[in-house]
């Protein structure tokens, strides 16, 4: 097994998985350096690299060198919320259509269903490819007839033609010229040949014969599907997973990370945010012994939420924590700061209903958005655009994170809201539903499960919403603990 390591959390992971005894292997230069590891021209069998929004890490490789990597690391950091697709990446499944509607074919894997972008006949048999991750919260598989199948410098792609294409990483024209010089030698016929990233490091010689074997062994995998009975997985595809890093779980990289180099407390937060500039230079100037570690770093969360308090508008990324879809809520503006304690206002500016109070919302009608940095949950309190206030809702999430132009957390899906002299607990099936997927713990969802109870307990005892604070509300989180 060799894992490739790239991105934010690079240095944490690699020091996770060497102390695991796992290979780090086709590392940048700086991870050779940190580590002193040898040159290798191993292809990697995992990759491991920062999400879109590096909230956290995609792991895709060999599934059983896959799988291996993720519990590693899931072991190691406990906090992390975990989206492990339910069927290999592009593994080939035999299938039965069982029913046809509106352009697509609904097919029956077995233990799950999927969806395929065409029309087939219903109760026909079907070879299909898994396209697309599919995650714990999926209803259908995304399929298709386009079969993927990997080796170590190449992948064979039947179903878009006969062709030659390179991955992004190889930019050298030269090398490109030698490999489309390969492909011709190798007499591959009916697939598209994609070289990968590790073409890169391979000898000519190798990376012929893994064409020639991907090609071979393509080929056996096709026949073999040919007489698989319904359910059968034909090509093992690869794993795939996301792993989302809440604030608590960046802390414990932040720690990893400091047992290798000079690293200051909210390092991966921050990074994940977009203040790298604010973190190389506190960390210089840590590394130079200018402070100490615990005052460095309070510096630099002080000098963010000032160059926040200057913006005119603050983004909020709302990530749920069932399906890790990012949703951007209507942003507002900091209208006080108190030590750690942040009020922001949001202005709306279209009907609808504030959710979960069943309370109408008009254009004007605002939101005191309290929060903290250390605190799992954020206080609304909503305003008609005549001062009238129109209820509380108390959003249930991970402790959020801070750029200067932006909040980002996790929301647990559980909420308590208090409206019209009600309090009650809301989308509570929704955080077991994570439990029960895998997505969380049970010591994650019974924490949680027990903070919204004693919320709400004690709102149906808060004589006047119109003064609660969130202040009020943190000391219910050390009773929930």
């Amino acid at each position: 097994m060799h894992v490739r390591v790239r991105g934010i959390y690079s240095t944490a992971i690699t020091k996770i998985l060497l102390d695991e005894g796992i290979n780090v292997s086709h590392t940048s230069k700086k991870i050779k350096e940190r580590f002193s590891l040898p040159e290798s021209r191993e292809p990697p069998t995992v990759t491991i690299k920062d999400t879109d929004q590096k909230h956290g890490i995609v792991i895709v490789g060999e599934y059983e060198h896959g799988k291996r990597v993720y519990e590693v690391i899931k072991n190691n950091v406990k906090d992390g919320f975990c989206w492990v697709s339910k069927l290999p990446l592009h593994s080939i499944i035999k299938g039965k259509v069982i029913e046809v509607k509106d352009g697509k074919s609904i097919v029956d894997l077995g233990k799950y269903n999927g969806v395929i972008n065409c029309e087939l006949e219903v109760e026909s048999e079907v070879l299909v490819d898994v396209a697309r991750p599919f995650f714990p919260n999926d209803d259908l598989a995304k399929l298709s007839k386009n079969y993927t199948i990997y080796g170590r410098f190449v992948t064979l792609i039947r179903g878009i033609g006969k062709r030659v294409i390179f991955s992004k990483h190889l930019t050298n024209k030269r090398l490109r010229q030698d490999l489309l010089g390969l492909t011709a030698l190798s007499n591959v016929e009916g697939w598209c040949v994609k070289w990968r990233s590790s073409a890169a490091i391979g000898e000519f010689n190798q990376m012929l014969e893994d064409l020639q074997k991907t090609f071979k062994r393509a080929e056996e995998i096709m026949k073999r599907g040919e007489n698989a009975s319904i359910g059968d997985i034909v090509y093992d595809g690869e794993f795939f997973a996301i792993i989302c890093f809440g604030k608590s779980a960046k802390r414990y990289l932040d720690e990893v990370r400091n047992g290798v180099l000079p690293t200051i407390e909210n390092h991966h937060s921050l990074k994940s945010m977009n203040e790298s500039e604010i973190v190389d230079v506190s960390e210089y100037m840590l590394s130079m012994e200018v402070g100490g570690r615990e005052k460095i770093s309070k510096t630099a969360m002080s000098y963010v939420a000032s160059l926040m308090k200057e913006q005119n508008s603050i983004s909020i990324e709302h990530i749920s924590v069932l399906s890790g879809e990012i949703k951007r809520l209507t942003p507002g503006k900091i209208v006080e700061v108190k030590e750690s304690l942040y009020c922001l206002k949001r202005v709306f500016r279209s009907k609808g209903f504030f959710n979960g109070l069943n309370v109408q919302k008009e254009p004007g009608d605002y939101d005191l958005m309290e929060f903290s940095t250390d605190l799992p949950m954020i206080l609304h309190k909503y305003y008609g655009r005549d001062g009238k206030f129109k209820g509380v809702y108390v959003n249930i999430n991970t402790p959020p994170e801070i750029s200067r132009n932006s909040i980002r957390y996790i929301d647990m899906e559980i909420d308590v809201v208090v409206s019209n002299g009600e309090v009650k607990v809301v989308d509570r099936e929704l955080l077991e539903k994570a439990c029960n997927l895998g997505i969380i713990s049970k010591s994650t969802k019974d924490y949680y499960l027990t903070l919204a109870e004693n919320l709400k307990e004690f709102l149906l005892n808060f004589e006047d919403l119109l003064k609660l604070t969130l202040k009020d509300l943190s000391e219910i989180v050390k009773n929930s603990e």
